[in-house]
């Protein structure tokens, strides 16, 4: 199963959209395209259900990508290809912290939830080579194109085989309906119900039951429908008698949290 954590601390945003640190990223550039037999969770782009790591090399699942919308998100292409990462917190536990993607650095944690665990990544784009470098760092990137390194798609099943699809608007699981989790550990795992007869709104608290369970490396990872709608972020999960059951963040609770200023980014 995965870890029972408890809340470290918090944070806000940070003010920098563009940190030296991301700066350096996008000219150094990741890791390129895998090829065709490696597994889908290791491939670029980044997408939700997508294995990462912190410095230790503690494995966890990104839970979805997101692109800021708030004032400022447009000032330029590059931050404009800025995404960033829903983790668990646990996995990356400060502010700053890097975070590894197949061993190459791709981001850094720039918010913590200061209540749940869940936290953000700020990813800076890839860019192409730059026409030349003038009296600015900014003037570098005259000419160049900045190209996302994380979509806004989600690791399902198509055709017998793990594979990304677009990821839908957020909503919230019904009574009755299976739903699925995309683990980098676990894999996909359809099996998920609200359980009933508890006095609660599962859907509310987050709370469903599964023969299967998690395990470790699938913490933060999204909880989707079975048409890849977003229901929420894996929290923790463990046995209760014969089953297997998961907390998980409703995805509104995150957008409240974070002032509503991100949204899924473009597929």
């Amino acid at each position: 199963m995965i870890p029972r954590t408890s809340p470290n601390g918090g944070g806000r945003l940070t003010s920098a959209l563009i940190s030296v640190l991301l700066l350096v990223t996008a000219l150094l550039g990741v890791a390129g395209p895998a090829n065709a037999e490696d597994p889908a969770r290791t491939r670029t782009p980044i997408v939700a259900g997508t294995a990462v790591a912190g410095l230790r090399g503690n494995i966890c699942t990104v839970g979805a990508v997101l692109k800021r919308n708030g004032p400022g998100s447009a000032l330029s292409p590059f931050i404009r290809a800025v995404r960033y990462l829903v983790l668990a917190k646990h996995c990356a536990p400060k502010i700053g912290a890097a975070v590894f993607f197949n061993s190459v650095h791709i981001g850094t944690v720039s918010w913590m939830s200061a209540t749940d665990d869940v936290e953000l990544v700020q990813v800076a784009p890839d860019m192409t080579p730059p026409q030349g470098c003038f009296s600015s760092i900014n003037g570098c990137f005259i000419g160049s194109i900045a190209r996302p390194r994380a979509v806004g798609q989600v690791i399902m099943r198509v055709g017998g085989s793990e594979t990304p699809v677009p990821m839908r608007p957020p909503a919230t699981p019904a009574l009755g309906e299976r739903f699925c989790t995309s683990g980098s550990t676990t894999g996909l795992n359809c099996y998920w119900i609200l359980p009933e007869g508890r006095g609660i709104d599962p859907a509310a608290h987050g709370f469903a039951v599964n023969p299967l369970g998690l395990d470790f490396g699938d913490s933060g990872g999204p909880v989707i429908s079975q048409q890849g709608q977003l229901y929420g972020i894996i929290q923790r999960g463990g046995m209760e008698g014969p089953s297997a059951f998961m907390r998980y963040m409703p995805i509104d609770q995150l957008f409240r949290q974070l002032d509503h200023e991100f949204d899924i980014a473009p597929r």
